[in-house]
């Protein structure tokens, strides 16, 4: 990332259910719907050490058997979920097991999402209830005859068109762009995008690191760069290290990598006997949004606006480094869900879904009142480090992105829930606000 930016159902729960293009080993591709995890990163660059300072203010730093259900306002097996308090919680679920995360109300209405609708194609976001709303319904007779995944988001009842070259999906201008964040882009190269169009393309033999908004994308160093550590064992700057990144803070212990950090605001380079350090945004950085890498394929347009996706999904490959958009401390967490999309998605998958839910120090930026929660979906897994209760600056590794879940290909979905402070927040209400209208210019 090179640049800062910026229906519902009658059936008892509303639509989580999110989608982009597949992703082919080794990139995020509009074809071949893969599962394969790719890692943008590898265990260097784009891996964090020590991500963050962590607390646990509440004293409760348990693990609880909530599953990604109860982050809903009303979901199978449950009443309400608006008297819940804000305490961290997290939950880790058996791949094999969402049972009690999944068992499905009988509300004596039908699960299909063609059910009341005319013959025809429909996207699923028009749909609603358990469509997927990346995909493209054909209904018959109130029944889903077929559903297609659309790599690039379904519109007007057809999937949008892919382009060919990569960089016509560039969502932050000119710049330098790993594969894995373009649409058909090969996960494993770095992309001069300009104007819309590939001027040059570079194969990252050791993998392509996606950065913050502020830094350009880069190739990974060849070999290991704590080789040059001739000061002993520490923290030191890229810039200091042959082949090193320069926004990259490594940990090197026996001239060798234990450990990096990228630095979204540069890296300090500091006198001999004291550590290089990231440097720190000032008040933790903005309080705004910063923008999630990939490629919108669907956009907010719940609570009035034509449709019940409550948030923004951004297609990229697995393993793609989503950092904090805001500062925040870490609330809320699932992992363990696997994938269960096919051709659509059965109410037993519809809340099995892996998220990491940020608390923002600031508050609403629009509303001084309101606190702001930020949750990323479909994710693979937390940044190292990254726990409940983990406190982190704008820019900093929260998680990677994957495709758990009700997800025909893998991608992130931001949402942003704005509530009056001291309240927590939940999933898919009309407290959720246009992640776009938060987002930094």
């Amino acid at each position: 990332m090179v640049a800062r930016a910026r229906r519902i159902s009658t059936l008892a729960c509303t639509v989580l259910i999110i989608a982009c293009g597949e992703a082919p080993d080794p990139g995020f591709s509009a074809s071949n719907p893969g599962l394969t995890s790719v890692s943008q990163s590898g265990d260097t660059a784009g891996t964090t050490g020590t991500t963050g300072t962590t607390s646990h203010p509440t004293g409760d730093d348990s693990v609880t058997t909530n599953p990604a259900c109860a982050e809903l306002t009303l979901c199978p097996g449950t009443s309400d979920a608006s008297d819940a308090t804000g305490v961290a919680t997290s939950t880790t679920a058996p791949a094999t097991s969402t049972d009690s995360a999944t068992t499905s109300m009988d509300t004596g209405e039908s699960d299909d999402p063609c059910s009341g609708a005319g013959d025809g194609n429909y996207c699923g976001a028009t749909l609603g209830g358990f469509a997927d709303h990346n995909s493209v319904y054909q209904c018959l007779a109130g029944m889903t005859a077929g559903a297609s995944p659309c790599p690039a988001g379904c519109e007007n009842g057809a999937c949008k068109q892919v382009q060919d070259d990569p960089c016509a999906s560039a969502q932050s201008g000119n710049g330098s762009y790993c594969g894995g964040t373009l649409m058909g882009g090969d996960g494993n190269a770095l992309y001069n995008c300009q104007n819309g169009g590939t001027a040059g393309k570079q194969v990252c033999d050791a993998g392509c690191k996606v950065n913050p908004p502020g830094i350009a994308d880069a190739c990974n160093p060849e070999g290991d760069p704590c080789q040059g550590a001739n000061s002993g064992d520490g923290a030191y700057c890229g810039a200091g290290l042959p082949g090193g990144d320069p926004n990259v803070l490594y940990t090197c212990k026996a001239k060798m990598s234990a450990g990096a950090e990228t630095c979204a605001e540069g890296c300090q380079q500091n006198e001999p006997g004291v550590a290089d350090v990231c440097k720190k945004p000032q008040n933790g950085g903005e309080c705004c949004l910063d923008v999630p890498p990939g490629v919108v394929t669907q956009n907010y347009s719940a609570c009035g606006n034509g449709g019940s996706h409550y948030g923004i999904d951004y297609g990229t490959a697995i393993g793609t480094p989503i950092y904090a958009g805001i500062a925040g401390t870490v609330v809320g967490s699932a992992l363990g869900f696997p994938n269960c999309y096919n051709n659509g998605c059965a109410p037993a998958c519809w809340n099995a879904f892996n998220f990491v839910k940020l608390k923002a120090d600031c508050g609403d930026p629009d509303n001084p009142a309101n606190d702001l929660f930020v949750y990323y979906l479909h994710i693979d897994s937390l940044a190292g480090g990254v726990a409940n209760g983990t406190h982190l600056d704008q820019g900093q590794m929260i998680a990677k992105s994957g495709n758990s879940g009700c997800s025909s290909g893998p991608h992130i979905h931001i949402e942003t829930t704005s509530v009056p402070k001291g309240q927590n927040a939940v999933l898919n209400t009309c407290a959720s606000v246009a992640p776009g209208s938060r987002y930094c210019p």
